[in-house]
């Protein structure tokens, strides 16, 4: 387990997937997230077995976050397509209630994960992609050291019209400078 200020990342459990099927199917979290078409228990069930395998393989490292003080299920974050030669990897972060967003649990998630990828993975970059009517999101990753970098046009159709996908990435030295900083 790995701790921020807020949260706590852990392993994904089979037991989450109450609290992960409360909050996964609702439009507002498909609409974010992608795509829009329902999942069923059955398929969150074989994601969270998907996430063990690729962990193993030094694939992926997808983490469930966990409220540090309640211990209340939050969402997700995950550190994907990890090339360990190229030394690069992209990340999503999913705080799945409403009612838990604006907290600062993404971006402590982001922060934590973060490190994790520097400082125990080995990584040099770490990119992500994120819809252009998600500000909240871009707001947080800007936040923790995150550039922009491009725009992918017309990625997807998400409730009738085309978005487009803000490209984004935070290079090993950057996010030292900015993590030097902090413990000051």
């Amino acid at each position: 387990m790995f701790e921020g200020k807020m949260v706590r990342l852990r392993s994904f459990e089979l037991e989450d997937l109450d609290s992960i099927m409360q909050q996964w199917n609702k439009i507002n979290l498909r609409r974010e997230l992608g795509p829009i078409v329902p999942h069923s228990r059955k398929e969150r069930e074989d994601w969270i077995r998907k996430t063990w395998v690729d962990r193993r393989n030094g694939k992926a490292y997808a983490f469930a976050i966990d409220d540090l003080k309640t211990g209340e299920f939050l969402g997700h974050c995950i550190l994907n397509n990890v090339r360990s030669i190229n030394r690069t990897a992209s990340i999503s972060v999913a705080i799945y209630d409403e009612n838990n967003r604006s907290k600062g649990y993404g971006t402590d998630a982001v922060r934590v994960l973060l490190k994790f990828g520097f400082d125990y993975l080995n990584l040099h970059r770490i990119g992500l992609n994120v819809f252009d009517t998600n500000p909240r999101a871009i707001h947080v990753y800007e936040k923790v050291g995150f550039k922009k970098v491009g725009i992918m046009r017309h990625t997807d159709f998400v409730g009738g019209v085309y978005v487009n996908d803000v490209a984004m990435d935070i290079l090993e030295d950057e996010w030292r400078e900015l993590y030097k900083k902090e413990k000051k």
